[in-house]
């Protein structure tokens, strides 16, 4: 029988153990150091998340590898597909996609990933846990509730900081399709008349992107952060404001952005 704070212990450890998977695997492949996460800290919720449920629904069972892969898969991805599904409906930005991937759910999951998961399961259920589990029990309890104490805080704060961040992500592209839609009113509307007024037609359409530039200069600090946001998730898309997501990674590959 684990205690709540035995939980959390368990919760946050595979959080930072899936970023150092994450984060090297990521960094490898991009062939240079990619602090992987929706947050900023060395944690990723996700995998936290996705051990946990794979140990309720394991442990009574720890000993059958085979039902342990095929409960671990089923369950860790389920909450994959609706952790995707509310991410985006909240941000309207994807932080990973599978689209790419042959057999995916709407960009959600793939069999890649879940037969992922299902390996993740048995190593962790067999094997990986015990240590854990012996590591967790050594602690002396008020110990253990110290650690957890000092990690929820932290873990909350940096959370809540990326939330903002993603949030001030959503205003932007929701910011920046407007005034697109806006420039390509503008266009339209002096075409007739660019024949004439050809000189006139470059100055507005000019100062047509000056806007969208100058949209981006406010608040430097903010859009810093949001950058390093997709920074951290370098397989970030959006489909819903798919232009204005294009536009805002070419301007915070701008140096006035940085």
């Amino acid at each position: 029988m684990y205690t709540f704070s035995t939980w959390l212990f368990f919760f946050y450890f595979y959080c930072f153990l899936g970023w150092i998977w994450e984060t090297c695997y990521v960094s490898v492949l991009k062939a240079k150091w990619v602090n992987r996460g929706f947050m900023r800290g060395p944690f990723l919720p996700i995998y936290g998340s996705g051990a946990i449920v794979v140990l309720v629904f394991t442990l009574p069972f720890r000993t059958n590898a085979v039902f342990v892969f095929f409960a671990g898969m089923i369950s860790a991805t389920i909450l994959e597909y609706f952790t995707g599904v509310a991410m985006e409906k909240l941000f309207h930005v994807r932080y990973w996609d599978y689209s790419n991937q042959r057999f995916n759910l709407n960009g959600y999951i793939c069999v890649t990933s879940s037969l992922a998961w299902g390996v993740f399961s048995v190593v962790l259920t067999l094997y990986g846990h015990t240590i854990v589990e012996r590591l967790a029990m050594k602690f002396n309890r008020n110990f253990l509730e110290v650690i957890v104490f000092l990690l929820t805080t932290y873990i909350s704060i940096d959370m809540a900081e990326s939330v903002r961040e993603a949030f001030n992500l959503k205003e932007v592209l929701l910011s920046l399709e407007e005034n697109s839609e806006e420039f390509r009113r503008i266009q339209k509307r002096f075409e007739v008349a660019s024949a004439f007024y050809g000189g006139e037609i470059k100055e507005r359409s000019e100062a047509g992107l000056r806007r969208i530039n100058s949209a981006l200069q406010t608040g430097k600090k903010e859009y810093q952060r949001m950058n390093a946001l997709l920074k951290r998730n370098p397989h970030a898309v959006s489909k819903m404001h798919k232009e204005a997501f294009s536009q805002f990674m070419e301007f915070s590959d701008d140096e006035v952005v940085r």
